[in-house]
């Protein structure tokens, strides 16, 4: 950077907007703390994101062997009414005074937390109280971004997942998407939410899966520290197997007995064996009656 690094505030700005929509967002986070830490002239840095009353956060340190961890960031308190704090820290071997920043994220229960560890070109605290509220709030786009990505298919007339949110493990919400807050009100009765209304079946976070609650079908997964939630109502095609469900949209598309069992290297008499359980699955008897029964559910899905 040109001059001293304060006086890039609008290209630190800049770049960190960029990034939170370029970049998959568990990338975001360590790229902008760093060019955060370079614009302010640190000697390193490390970053969490958490919700409030959390189990657990987004966490990054810049350089890489930073002696500063997710717990000691989780572990600090900030006085009654101060976003600031002052804390020695053990820096390779010789202990440093590290400035401490707390951050709301601005439409959400999230706060981040940020240690420097400043240099002798560190720019004011204003100064770097402002940079770092961008920064923020560059995360909560991407997180967003993220969540998002089902609807953006949807709008695009493309297959989706369903809605989405991103949650720690006890339920509190990072990013959620507007479709997967609406489909949990109308199952629960609460638009507002700020973390799950109902826990999380434990075996799902040991071994990500899907599982149903309610009326409703959810799919979980590890995303880095947190986990990726995904949510839609019921599909007529739940009640069978994930190969029939397979077998069943070929066959709703057109395809012929011997055009699936090419596509699935299988017999055709599998092929029909499995189209024989699937309509008394279903309780229909043609094809017209499949592809009538997906678009009538196509229909309800986009509603």
């Amino acid at each position: 950077m040109d001059g001293p690094a304060h006086r890039d505030l609008d290209r630190l700005i800049e770049a960190v907007y960029s990034a939170a929509f370029e970049r998959d967002w568990q990338h975001f986070q360590a790229e902008a703390l760093q060019r955060f830490c370079e614009w302010a002239g640190a000697d390193g840095g490390a970053w969490t994101i958490r919700a409030r009353d959390g189990a657990d956060g987004e966490f990054a340190r810049w350089p890489a062997g930073l002696a500063l961890d997710a717990a000691t960031l989780a572990g600090l308190r900030f006085p009654q009414g101060q976003r600031e704090l002052q804390l020695g820290v053990d820096a390779g071997g010789r202990p440093r005074q590290a400035l401490a920043l707390k951050i709301g994220h601005r439409g959400s229960s999230l706060h981040s937390v940020l240690v420097l560890l400043p240099g002798p070109e560190t720019p004011p605290h204003e100064s770097l109280r402002r940079a770092a509220g961008h920064l923020v709030q560059a995360a909560s786009l991407g997180l967003q971004q993220f969540v998002r990505r089902d609807e953006w298919l949807m709008a695009m007339g493309r297959s989706s997942r369903g809605s989405a949110a991103l949650i720690d493990a006890g339920g509190a919400i990072y990013a959620i998407s507007d479709r997967f807050r609406e489909l949990v009100a109308l199952e629960f009765g609460d638009l507002h939410f700020t973390a799950l209304p109902f826990a999380l079946p434990p075996e799902r976070l040991d071994e990500p899966g899907p599982f149903q609650i309610g009326s409703l079908h959810f799919r979980v997964k590890p995303e880095g520290r947190l986990f990726l939630l995904n949510a839609r109502r019921p599909h007529p095609l739940d009640v069978l197997s994930p190969r029939e469900q397979e077998i069943a949209r070929a066959l709703a598309l057109g395809k012929t007995f011997k055009s699936v069992a090419r596509e699935y290297e299988i017999a055709i008499s599998t092929v029909a064996n499995h189209a024989s359980r699937i309509y008394r699955k279903l309780g229909i008897y043609r094809r017209e009656e499949l592809v009538e029964l997906l678009r009538r559910a196509a229909d309800s899905k986009a509603a």
